[in-house]
Protein backbone atom coordinates (compact mmCIF):
# COMPACT_ATOMS: atom_id res chain seq x y z
CA UNK A 1 0.00 0.00 0.00
CA UNK A 2 1.19 3.15 -1.46
CA UNK A 3 1.98 5.95 1.69
CA UNK A 4 0.19 9.33 1.59
CA UNK A 5 2.53 12.50 2.59
CA UNK A 6 0.26 15.90 3.24
CA UNK A 7 1.21 19.11 1.69
CA UNK A 8 3.16 21.27 3.49
CA UNK A 9 1.06 24.48 4.36
CA UNK A 10 3.58 27.23 3.00
CA UNK A 11 2.43 25.79 -0.67
CA UNK A 12 -1.14 26.20 0.59
CA UNK A 13 -0.40 29.70 1.59
CA UNK A 14 1.44 30.57 -1.50
CA UNK A 15 -1.04 29.48 -3.61
CA UNK A 16 -3.87 31.00 -1.54
CA UNK A 17 -1.85 34.60 -2.10
CA UNK A 18 -1.37 33.94 -6.33
CA UNK A 19 -5.49 33.76 -6.21
CA UNK A 20 -6.18 36.83 -4.52
CA UNK A 21 -3.48 38.96 -6.55
CA UNK A 22 -5.48 37.32 -9.93
CA UNK A 23 -8.23 38.46 -8.63
CA UNK A 24 -8.18 42.04 -7.88
CA UNK A 25 -5.46 42.10 -11.01
CA UNK A 26 -8.95 40.98 -12.85
CA UNK A 27 -10.73 43.33 -11.14
CA UNK A 28 -8.25 46.61 -11.65
CA UNK A 29 -8.42 46.36 -15.23
CA UNK A 30 -11.72 47.03 -15.87
CA UNK A 31 -11.70 50.03 -13.58
CA UNK A 32 -8.09 51.76 -14.77
CA UNK A 33 -10.27 51.69 -18.29
CA UNK A 34 -13.37 54.02 -17.03
CA UNK A 35 -11.14 56.44 -15.15
CA UNK A 36 -13.49 59.89 -16.75
CA UNK A 37 -11.35 62.48 -18.35
CA UNK A 38 -11.76 65.77 -16.95
CA UNK A 39 -13.46 67.60 -19.54
CA UNK A 40 -12.46 71.28 -20.40
CA UNK A 41 -13.40 74.13 -22.88
CA UNK A 42 -10.53 75.60 -24.95
CA UNK A 43 -9.41 78.77 -26.86
CA UNK A 44 -7.05 79.46 -29.30
CA UNK A 45 -4.60 82.61 -28.68
CA UNK A 46 -5.13 85.00 -31.08
CA UNK A 47 -3.23 88.62 -32.51
CA UNK A 48 -5.98 91.50 -32.50
CA UNK A 49 -5.88 95.19 -32.63
CA UNK A 50 -5.72 97.04 -29.81
CA UNK A 51 -5.36 100.49 -28.48
CA UNK A 52 -4.71 101.04 -24.87
CA UNK A 53 -7.78 103.26 -23.04
CA UNK A 54 -8.00 105.00 -19.99
CA UNK A 55 -10.70 105.47 -17.46
CA UNK A 56 -12.62 108.48 -16.40
CA UNK A 57 -16.00 109.01 -14.78
CA UNK A 58 -18.84 111.23 -14.03
CA UNK A 59 -22.79 111.97 -13.51
CA UNK A 60 -25.26 111.88 -16.74
CA UNK A 61 -26.51 115.52 -16.67
CA UNK A 62 -28.97 117.03 -19.38
CA UNK A 63 -27.86 118.66 -22.14
CA UNK A 64 -30.16 121.23 -21.21
CA UNK A 65 -30.31 121.98 -17.22
CA UNK A 66 -31.06 124.52 -15.10
CA UNK A 67 -32.21 126.39 -11.95
CA UNK A 68 -35.35 127.62 -11.79
CA UNK A 69 -35.97 130.52 -9.21
CA UNK A 70 -38.80 133.06 -9.82
CA UNK A 71 -38.57 136.59 -10.61
CA UNK A 72 -40.40 137.91 -7.83
CA UNK A 73 -40.04 137.81 -4.02
CA UNK A 74 -42.45 135.69 -1.78
CA UNK A 75 -43.23 133.25 0.78
CA UNK A 76 -43.65 129.71 -0.68
CA UNK A 77 -47.01 128.47 -0.03
CA UNK A 78 -47.13 126.00 -2.75
CA UNK A 79 -44.53 123.10 -3.59
CA UNK A 80 -45.88 121.02 -6.96
CA UNK A 81 -43.25 118.43 -7.69
CA UNK A 82 -40.55 116.29 -6.29
CA UNK A 83 -37.49 115.19 -7.25
CA UNK A 84 -38.05 112.70 -9.85
CA UNK A 85 -40.78 114.19 -11.18
CA UNK A 86 -41.56 114.60 -14.88
CA UNK A 87 -42.16 118.70 -15.84
CA UNK A 88 -44.05 119.60 -19.51
CA UNK A 89 -42.94 123.00 -20.46
CA UNK A 90 -44.73 125.99 -18.82
CA UNK A 91 -46.04 123.77 -16.10
CA UNK A 92 -46.45 125.35 -12.53
CA UNK A 93 -44.21 123.75 -9.89
CA UNK A 94 -44.05 126.10 -7.19
CA UNK A 95 -46.60 129.28 -6.06
CA UNK A 96 -45.78 132.26 -4.25
CA UNK A 97 -47.94 134.13 -1.43
CA UNK A 98 -49.25 136.99 -4.04
CA UNK A 99 -51.60 138.89 -2.05
CA UNK A 100 -49.54 141.51 -2.18
CA UNK A 101 -48.85 141.44 -5.96
CA UNK A 102 -52.43 140.82 -6.52
CA UNK A 103 -53.13 144.35 -4.61
CA UNK A 104 -50.76 146.37 -6.98
CA UNK A 105 -52.41 144.37 -9.94
CA UNK A 106 -55.68 145.46 -8.51
CA UNK A 107 -54.48 149.06 -7.80
CA UNK A 108 -52.97 149.16 -11.49
CA UNK A 109 -56.54 148.07 -12.58
CA UNK A 110 -58.57 151.32 -10.57
CA UNK A 111 -56.11 153.40 -11.70
CA UNK A 112 -56.80 152.85 -15.23
CA UNK A 113 -60.28 152.84 -14.66
CA UNK A 114 -59.69 156.41 -13.25
CA UNK A 115 -57.66 157.45 -16.37
CA UNK A 116 -60.66 156.39 -18.41
CA UNK A 117 -63.04 158.31 -16.95
CA UNK A 118 -60.91 161.46 -17.26
CA UNK A 119 -60.10 160.67 -21.04
CA UNK A 120 -64.15 160.62 -21.28
CA UNK A 121 -64.74 164.09 -19.06
CA UNK A 122 -61.49 165.33 -20.76
CA UNK A 123 -63.11 164.85 -24.33
CA UNK A 124 -66.78 166.01 -23.05
CA UNK A 125 -65.47 169.49 -21.52
CA UNK A 126 -63.46 170.39 -24.29
CA UNK A 127 -65.93 169.20 -27.02
CA UNK A 128 -68.34 171.38 -25.34
CA UNK A 129 -65.46 174.26 -25.24
CA UNK A 130 -65.15 173.96 -29.06
CA UNK A 131 -68.95 173.54 -29.66
CA UNK A 132 -69.25 177.29 -27.56
CA UNK A 133 -66.79 178.70 -29.68
CA UNK A 134 -67.89 177.24 -33.09
CA UNK A 135 -71.20 179.08 -32.39
CA UNK A 136 -69.72 182.63 -31.32
CA UNK A 137 -68.32 182.50 -34.43
CA UNK A 138 -71.50 181.40 -36.35
CA UNK A 139 -73.14 184.32 -34.66
CA UNK A 140 -70.46 186.86 -35.60
CA UNK A 141 -70.72 185.76 -38.96
CA UNK A 142 -74.12 186.63 -38.90
CA UNK A 143 -73.57 190.13 -37.27
CA UNK A 144 -70.75 191.00 -39.80
CA UNK A 145 -72.66 190.14 -42.83
CA UNK A 146 -75.38 192.52 -41.27
CA UNK A 147 -73.01 194.84 -40.51
CA UNK A 148 -72.65 195.12 -36.57
CA UNK A 149 -69.48 194.41 -36.33
CA UNK A 150 -66.17 194.90 -37.50
CA UNK A 151 -63.67 192.56 -39.22
CA UNK A 152 -61.65 192.41 -36.39
CA UNK A 153 -64.50 191.25 -33.81
CA UNK A 154 -65.21 188.24 -36.44
CA UNK A 155 -61.02 187.57 -36.42
CA UNK A 156 -61.18 187.72 -33.01
CA UNK A 157 -64.19 184.93 -32.87
CA UNK A 158 -62.39 182.39 -35.66
CA UNK A 159 -58.78 182.44 -33.31
CA UNK A 160 -61.15 181.80 -30.45
CA UNK A 161 -62.14 178.78 -32.28
CA UNK A 162 -58.61 177.77 -33.47
CA UNK A 163 -57.87 178.66 -29.84
CA UNK A 164 -60.64 176.37 -28.22
CA UNK A 165 -59.72 173.53 -30.56
CA UNK A 166 -56.23 173.67 -30.34
CA UNK A 167 -56.33 173.45 -26.68
CA UNK A 168 -58.93 170.68 -26.72
CA UNK A 169 -56.68 168.66 -28.63
CA UNK A 170 -53.73 169.09 -26.29
CA UNK A 171 -55.83 168.10 -23.14
CA UNK A 172 -57.01 164.94 -24.98
CA UNK A 173 -54.00 163.94 -25.78
CA UNK A 174 -52.80 164.38 -21.95
CA UNK A 175 -55.92 162.44 -20.46
CA UNK A 176 -55.15 159.62 -23.68
CA UNK A 177 -51.28 159.60 -22.29
CA UNK A 178 -52.27 159.24 -18.60
CA UNK A 179 -54.88 155.98 -19.88
CA UNK A 180 -52.06 154.39 -22.00
CA UNK A 181 -49.89 155.08 -19.02
CA UNK A 182 -52.83 153.29 -16.31
CA UNK A 183 -52.60 150.20 -19.34
CA UNK A 184 -48.63 150.01 -19.14
CA UNK A 185 -49.62 149.76 -15.56
CA UNK A 186 -51.36 147.23 -15.56
CA UNK A 187 -50.14 144.85 -18.03
CA UNK A 188 -46.81 145.25 -15.81
CA UNK A 189 -48.75 144.82 -12.69
CA UNK A 190 -50.42 141.45 -14.18
CA UNK A 191 -47.04 139.79 -15.14
CA UNK A 192 -45.24 140.43 -11.87
CA UNK A 193 -48.79 138.66 -10.35
CA UNK A 194 -48.52 135.88 -13.00
CA UNK A 195 -44.62 135.70 -11.81
CA UNK A 196 -45.89 134.63 -8.59
CA UNK A 197 -46.41 131.63 -9.86
CA UNK A 198 -43.32 129.55 -11.14
CA UNK A 199 -42.90 127.30 -14.21
CA UNK A 200 -40.78 125.18 -16.07
CA UNK A 201 -39.13 126.58 -18.67
CA UNK A 202 -39.16 123.08 -20.62
CA UNK A 203 -39.97 119.42 -20.56
CA UNK A 204 -37.88 117.14 -18.33
CA UNK A 205 -36.97 116.01 -14.99
CA UNK A 206 -36.99 117.86 -11.15
CA UNK A 207 -33.67 116.92 -10.31
CA UNK A 208 -33.35 118.75 -7.35
CA UNK A 209 -35.62 120.61 -4.81
CA UNK A 210 -33.42 123.48 -2.92
CA UNK A 211 -35.94 124.73 -0.64
CA UNK A 212 -39.23 124.19 1.11
CA UNK A 213 -42.90 124.81 2.00
CA UNK A 214 -43.20 128.07 3.66
CA UNK A 215 -39.75 129.83 3.02
CA UNK A 216 -39.22 133.00 1.49
CA UNK A 217 -37.02 133.25 -1.70
CA UNK A 218 -35.83 136.61 -2.91
CA UNK A 219 -35.98 136.97 -7.35
CA UNK A 220 -33.55 134.70 -8.32
CA UNK A 221 -33.16 131.91 -5.71
CA UNK A 222 -33.36 128.91 -6.98
CA UNK A 223 -36.56 126.61 -6.24
CA UNK A 224 -35.82 123.49 -8.55
CA UNK A 225 -33.22 122.06 -10.72
CA UNK A 226 -34.89 120.81 -13.72
CA UNK A 227 -33.25 118.52 -16.62
CA UNK A 228 -33.67 117.64 -19.89
CA UNK A 229 -34.14 114.02 -21.29
CA UNK A 230 -34.03 113.97 -24.71
CA UNK A 231 -30.12 114.62 -24.53
CA UNK A 232 -27.61 113.87 -22.21
CA UNK A 233 -24.28 114.00 -21.95
CA UNK A 234 -20.88 113.25 -19.39
CA UNK A 235 -18.21 115.40 -18.17
CA UNK A 236 -15.33 114.03 -17.10
CA UNK A 237 -12.16 115.31 -16.01
CA UNK A 238 -8.62 114.06 -18.12
CA UNK A 239 -5.19 114.49 -17.77
CA UNK A 240 -4.13 117.56 -20.42
CA UNK A 241 -1.75 115.26 -21.80
CA UNK A 242 -4.51 112.74 -22.48
CA UNK A 243 -6.50 115.56 -23.88
CA UNK A 244 -4.40 116.65 -27.05
CA UNK A 245 -4.56 113.54 -28.36
CA UNK A 246 -8.36 113.82 -28.49
CA UNK A 247 -10.79 114.94 -30.75
CA UNK A 248 -14.42 116.04 -31.23
CA UNK A 249 -16.39 113.35 -32.86
CA UNK A 250 -14.24 110.53 -31.30
CA UNK A 251 -15.75 107.64 -29.63
CA UNK A 252 -15.64 106.54 -26.13
CA UNK A 253 -17.31 103.15 -24.43
CA UNK A 254 -19.70 104.87 -21.20
CA UNK A 255 -20.47 101.70 -18.63
CA UNK A 256 -23.31 102.94 -16.74
CA UNK A 257 -22.84 102.10 -12.73
CA UNK A 258 -24.37 98.63 -11.85
CA UNK A 259 -23.90 97.35 -15.55
CA UNK A 260 -21.31 95.40 -17.79
CA UNK A 261 -22.35 96.44 -20.94
CA UNK A 262 -21.06 99.42 -22.61
CA UNK A 263 -22.93 102.44 -24.33
CA UNK A 264 -20.65 104.25 -27.57
CA UNK A 265 -20.82 108.04 -26.85
CA UNK A 266 -18.75 110.56 -28.86
CA UNK A 267 -16.72 113.74 -27.32
CA UNK A 268 -18.64 116.68 -27.98
CA UNK A 269 -15.93 119.13 -26.78
CA UNK A 270 -12.91 119.44 -24.79
CA UNK A 271 -11.53 122.48 -22.73
CA UNK A 272 -7.81 121.97 -22.55
CA UNK A 273 -5.93 122.48 -19.40
CA UNK A 274 -8.49 124.06 -17.98
CA UNK A 275 -6.83 123.28 -14.08
CA UNK A 276 -4.41 125.26 -13.61
CA UNK A 277 -2.54 123.10 -10.72
CA UNK A 278 -3.40 119.55 -12.10
CA UNK A 279 -3.23 120.73 -15.66
CA UNK A 280 -6.75 118.77 -16.38
CA UNK A 281 -8.91 119.32 -19.21
CA UNK A 282 -13.01 118.71 -19.06
CA UNK A 283 -14.17 116.80 -22.05
CA UNK A 284 -18.31 116.34 -22.78
CA UNK A 285 -19.85 113.03 -23.95
CA UNK A 286 -22.76 113.05 -25.91
CA UNK A 287 -25.51 110.09 -27.03
CA UNK A 288 -27.44 109.63 -29.81
CA UNK A 289 -31.31 109.86 -28.71
CA UNK A 290 -31.88 106.22 -29.40
CA UNK A 291 -29.71 105.30 -26.28
CA UNK A 292 -30.16 108.02 -23.72
CA UNK A 293 -33.64 107.53 -22.94
CA UNK A 294 -33.08 103.57 -22.86
CA UNK A 295 -29.57 102.99 -20.94
CA UNK A 296 -28.71 106.21 -19.43
CA UNK A 297 -30.65 107.66 -16.19
CA UNK A 298 -30.28 111.62 -15.20
CA UNK A 299 -28.21 111.69 -12.39
CA UNK A 300 -26.79 108.15 -13.01
CA UNK A 301 -22.82 107.36 -11.90
CA UNK A 302 -20.73 106.44 -15.15
CA UNK A 303 -17.42 105.38 -16.52
CA UNK A 304 -15.58 106.05 -19.47
CA UNK A 305 -13.35 104.09 -21.21
CA UNK A 306 -11.14 106.56 -23.52
CA UNK A 307 -8.58 105.43 -26.20
CA UNK A 308 -5.00 106.22 -25.69
CA UNK A 309 -2.69 106.58 -28.51
CA UNK A 310 -2.20 104.59 -31.34
CA UNK A 311 -3.66 101.23 -31.95
CA UNK A 312 -1.27 97.93 -32.13
CA UNK A 313 -0.99 94.40 -32.47
CA UNK A 314 -1.19 92.24 -29.48
CA UNK A 315 -1.89 88.98 -28.26
CA UNK A 316 -4.95 88.14 -26.42
CA UNK A 317 -6.77 85.57 -24.22
CA UNK A 318 -10.26 85.74 -22.40
CA UNK A 319 -9.85 86.66 -18.65
CA UNK A 320 -11.48 83.49 -17.59
CA UNK A 321 -8.54 81.79 -19.10
CA UNK A 322 -6.16 83.75 -16.45
CA UNK A 323 -5.38 82.14 -12.73
CA UNK A 324 -4.13 83.97 -9.75
CA UNK A 325 -1.89 82.07 -7.08
CA UNK A 326 0.04 83.43 -4.62
CA UNK A 327 2.86 85.59 -6.89
CA UNK A 328 2.04 83.31 -10.04
CA UNK A 329 -0.10 84.09 -12.60
CA UNK A 330 -0.66 81.40 -14.87
CA UNK A 331 -2.63 79.51 -17.89
CA UNK A 332 -2.98 75.74 -18.81
CA UNK A 333 -1.93 74.84 -22.30
CA UNK A 334 -3.46 71.87 -23.99
CA UNK A 335 -1.59 69.66 -26.29
CA UNK A 336 -2.32 65.83 -26.58
CA UNK A 337 -4.89 66.22 -24.12
CA UNK A 338 -2.48 66.98 -21.65
CA UNK A 339 -2.48 70.35 -19.67
CA UNK A 340 0.19 72.09 -19.16
CA UNK A 341 0.65 74.93 -16.62
CA UNK A 342 2.27 77.96 -18.14
CA UNK A 343 3.35 80.98 -16.32
CA UNK A 344 2.18 84.43 -18.18
CA UNK A 345 2.91 88.39 -18.25
CA UNK A 346 -0.09 90.38 -18.44
CA UNK A 347 -0.73 93.53 -20.24
CA UNK A 348 -3.69 95.35 -21.01
CA UNK A 349 -7.36 94.52 -20.87
CA UNK A 350 -9.79 94.62 -23.90
CA UNK A 351 -13.62 93.72 -23.66
CA UNK A 352 -13.18 91.24 -21.44
CA UNK A 353 -10.16 89.95 -22.77
CA UNK A 354 -6.32 90.13 -21.59
CA UNK A 355 -3.15 91.06 -23.18
CA UNK A 356 -0.19 88.34 -22.59
CA UNK A 357 2.56 89.95 -23.18
CA UNK A 358 5.29 86.56 -22.79
CA UNK A 359 4.54 83.16 -21.82
CA UNK A 360 2.84 81.49 -24.98
CA UNK A 361 2.22 82.25 -28.69
CA UNK A 362 -0.61 82.95 -30.94
CA UNK A 363 -2.08 79.64 -31.76
CA UNK A 364 -1.50 78.01 -28.36
CA UNK A 365 -4.70 76.08 -27.02
CA UNK A 366 -5.68 77.25 -24.10
CA UNK A 367 -8.35 76.30 -21.20
CA UNK A 368 -10.63 79.02 -20.99
CA UNK A 369 -13.67 76.55 -19.07
CA UNK A 370 -13.18 73.57 -16.43
CA UNK A 371 -9.52 75.04 -15.14
CA UNK A 372 -10.25 74.83 -11.74
CA UNK A 373 -10.04 71.14 -11.67
CA UNK A 374 -6.74 70.44 -13.28
CA UNK A 375 -2.93 69.99 -11.96
CA UNK A 376 0.19 70.05 -14.29
CA UNK A 377 -0.27 67.14 -16.63
CA UNK A 378 -3.58 66.49 -16.53
CA UNK A 379 -5.18 64.58 -19.03
CA UNK A 380 -8.65 66.32 -20.62
CA UNK A 381 -11.15 66.11 -23.26
CA UNK A 382 -11.23 68.97 -25.27
CA UNK A 383 -14.31 71.06 -26.70
CA UNK A 384 -14.18 74.34 -28.25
Amino acid sequence: MKRTYPVPVFLVLAAVIVGIVTVRSTQAEPEAATVALIPVRVEMAAIGSFRARQSASGFVSGVRQTDVAPKVGGYIVKLLKEEGDAVRAGEAIAVLDGRELSAMNKSAQLSLDAAGTILRETKDLYKQTVDQAEASLKKAEDSYASGDITSRDLDIAKEAVKSAKRTRDAQDAVAAAGKSAAEGGVLVAGAVAANATVTAPFSGIITRRYTSLGSFVAPGTPIYAVASQDALEISVSIPGELAKNLHKGDEVAVFPEHSTESITGNIFSIAQAVGTTTQSSIARIRFGKSVTSIALILGQYATVSIPVGPSRDALFVPESAIIHEYDDTFVFTVSDHRVKRTTVTLGDSKDGRREILSGINSGSSIVVEGASALRDGTVVSVSE
